[in-house]
């Protein structure tokens, strides 16, 4: 593949409005969302501890990493929150020995820094959704 060319992804029917679908092109994992019509195409791992961020949730043009919590702009694949370290308030107490091991888990991941998201091209030719790697 030369470096210029788009490569096809997916059909525009594939990924619904406010959807996202995770692909794979010359051996990068991609994760490509439909925003309003418009196809965003960026790194599909998470730039914090390497999770399918397509398994996550997408709200606008923000993806939630779903081990974390890390968000990130799909538009510009810039990192929009750290990660969150600690269970969250309101959820019901963990057993004590949990407890311990997300205290601990929390300092371990702690310094592991969280960098934004390569973006990819993408453009339609026809029903095709094309990103150029």
């Amino acid at each position: 593949m030369a470096q210029n060319d788009f490569v096809e992804v997916a059909k525009v029917n594939e990924i619904p409005d406010g959807k996202m679908k995770h692909v794979e092109v010359d051996g990068k994992e991609v994760l490509v969302a439909n925003i309003g019509g418009k196809f965003y195409a960026t790194s599909d791992r998470c730039g914090h501890m390497n999770a399918l961020l397509s398994m996550g949730n997408l709200t606008g043009n923000t993806v939630t990493c779903p081990f974390h919590g890390a968000k990130f702009d799909v538009l510009t694949g810039k990192n929009l929150t750290e990660p969150i370290l600690t269970p969250s308030q309101g959820m019901e107490p963990l057993p004590q020995s949990w407890q311990k091991f997300f205290e601990n888990a929390g300092q371990l991941m702690a310094p592991i820094k969280t960098y934004d998201q390569t973006t990819y091209e993408t453009r339609l030719d026809g029903d095709r959704i094309k990103i150029k790697i």
